[in-house]
């Protein structure tokens, strides 16, 4: 007879923390949030009682707060350079802008300019601004 364990877990379909009662590693269960199937994968957690799994559920919902607050940070940065960019095309009448203009801006705006190339960059790759080695404009 199998022993009764409990399973912690983050669902990879809704980031939902939570753990359940199973008998067998082997065996599914559900997300308590979605509902989504929850299956033993390498690095999964389990445990022999139901306060061992809060303690485990607590610290593994405290990890994935953090690392959501940190992809939030890079979301605002995102965004005022982004705006940065907007402005500049705005005052300049819409003609494209140099590639200088924005770090300068941005780095004014304390930004350090290593982040603003790179934020310059995932903006070009989602197609809301064009830039080469010497001009930047919006698309948007």
């Amino acid at each position: 007879m199998n022993e009764e364990k409990f399973r912690v877990y983050r669902c990879q379909e809704c980031g939902n923390v939570g753990f359940d009662r199973v008998t067998d590693k082997g065996k599914d269960s559900h997300c308590s949030l979605c509902s989504a199937i929850i299956s033993d994968r390498p690095g999964m957690i389990y445990v022999s009682s139901d306060k061992e799994a809060r303690r485990h559920a607590g610290i593994l919902a405290t990890m994935a707060q953090t690392s959501t607050s940190k992809v939030s940070m890079g979301i605002g940065l995102r965004r005022r350079v982004l705006d940065i960019v907007e402005s500049l095309v705005n005052m300049n009448r819409v003609k494209p802008i140099t590639l200088e203009q924005v770090l300068t801006e941005c780095v004014d705006a304390g930004i350090p300019r290593e982040r603003a190339m790179h934020f310059l960059d995932i903006l070009r790759d989602e197609n809301l601004i064009t830039h080469d080695s010497e001009s930047v404009m919006s698309i948007t």
